[in-house]
């Protein structure tokens, strides 16, 4: 039998953040808070991202 580890929300999130980060970073846009919008999915698995200059918190939302 095969196990499925799933990552935790909070884990998912923060790779996210991480990959978003380095955008942000490459084009000028970066700063410290840092902050992401994501959408989760019934499974709470994370379905989609965004971040952009303006937010000034992080957003978890409904897929």
């Amino acid at each position: 039998m095969k196990t499925i580890h799933k990552l935790s929300l909070d884990i998912q999130i923060e790779e996210h953040r991480k990959w978003w980060a380095e955008v942000a970073k490459e084009n000028g846009w970066y700063t410290q808070p840092f902050f992401i919008q994501v959408w989760v999915d019934a499974e709470g698995e994370v379905e989609d991202s965004v971040s952009y200059k303006g937010l000034d918190q992080d957003w978890v939302l409904d897929y």
